[in-house]
């Protein structure tokens, strides 16, 4: 089969893009398969020994470089390049925004286009995690309480509004992007500072429209992973430090991992229930990757999903399908194949 895989991308989570793109490329050459790397960001097409000799880019761009990028014209050309409407299907090795958001898989399916990953709409929602936390709450699964900012019109009262949700959600406060992956552009808030809020909500800002601010849930942390309509074994997640954050989830020996998860038989089954209600609920097609928090009287809550989720040797995906007995040739070739069946 003749495949596009499409790696790097203009969002803030290009260098793990490139990575998982690779990554998936590869295997699937190994399977049989015809595959060429394509950057949406640039245009630029490779083979798997080019990419190898001379890789694009690794630096994520700059906020102004991204704003340019996803706007104009070469992304688009790139989507509907001769590339892209030659191969039999693309694989979507990209990550953050955009990319994860729907925007990408409007232009294939337009095109008529078979692509790896959720559809447009359940992209775009579960790319907006205050939605996204609506919809599973709506399900019965719980998630942090939270409160949302908005850039647009809540510059003025951010630090009014601090009091108001210190008080109703407590310290520490998570901070992050209401639409990003990977850990970007979040902070962790511990003291009671006015200013270190406003400090972290801009900082959200410069990603993303909407700040979400969410209680911390003092626990363990775990993900599930949903193939079809299968949750895998649950991967624990300790990172050296106690905080997992970009570095910690991209640099070997930074994070220890245990899958599957060490955990009472009936919390194992009722994350993995709630895993499946999320992605269900959600709309999720494929794959998908469900990230959770434990605490310590083992009640958990669910922080969102992830419709991309990182497929480099050190992510969480291909720990859990190794866990269950799969290869990684053996589980992209599930994602390959869950976008070429007919629902």
């Amino acid at each position: 089969m003749k495949l596009c895989i499409l790696v790097g991308g203009p969002s803030s989570e290009r260098e793990v893009s490139l990575m998982s793109g690779y990554g998936m490329a590869k295997a699937l050459k190994e399977n049989g398969h015809e595959v060429t790397l394509l950057d949406p960001a640039t245009g630029r097409t490779m083979q798997l020994e080019e990419f190898k000799s001379d890789p694009p880019r690794a630096e994520a761009p700059s906020i102004e470089e991204l704003g340019k990028l996803s706007q104009g014209a070469q992304l688009i050309e790139s989507l509907t390049s001769e590339t892209v409407r030659n191969a039999d299907a693309v694989v979507m090795g990209v990550h953050g925004v955009p990319g994860e958001d729907g925007l990408f898989q409007s232009v294939f399916e337009l095109l008529g286009k078979p692509y790896t990953g959720s559809d447009a709409r359940a992209s775009a929602l579960c790319i907006d995690k205050a939605l996204t936390k609506i919809i599973i709450e709506e399900a019965g699964v719980a998630s942090p309480r939270w409160a949302l900012l908005d850039r647009e019109t809540d510059q003025k009262i951010v630090g009014e509004a601090y009091e108001e949700i210190r008080d109703e959600l407590k310290l520490p406060l998570v901070i992050k992007p209401n639409d990003q992956g990977s850990t970007v552009g979040l902070t962790i808030l511990k003291e009671d500072s006015i200013a270190a809020f406003e400090a972290a909500v801009r900082l959200t800002w410069k990603y993303s429209r909407k700040a979400l601010i969410e209680e911390f849930i003092e626990g363990r942390e775990l993900t599930v992973t949903v193939i079809g309509d299968k949750p895998l074994p649950i991967v624990e997640i300790a990172p050296e430090g106690g905080f997992y954050d970009y570095h910690h989830k991209y640099t070997k020996g930074m994070t220890a991992y245990t899958c599957p998860a060490d955990l009472p038989e009936e919390v194992t089954h009722g994350i993995q229930d709630d895993a499946l209600t999320v992605f269900e609920s959600c709309g999720a097609r494929g794959y998908a990757r469900i990230d959770f928090r434990l605490r310590p009287d083992n009640t958990w809550s669910c922080l969102e999903i992830n419709t991309l989720p990182g497929m480099t040797e050190t992510s969480l995906v291909p720990k859990a399908a190794a866990a269950a007995g799969i290869s990684f040739n053996d589980l992209c070739e599930a994602i390959l194949q869950s976008a070429l069946t007919p629902e």
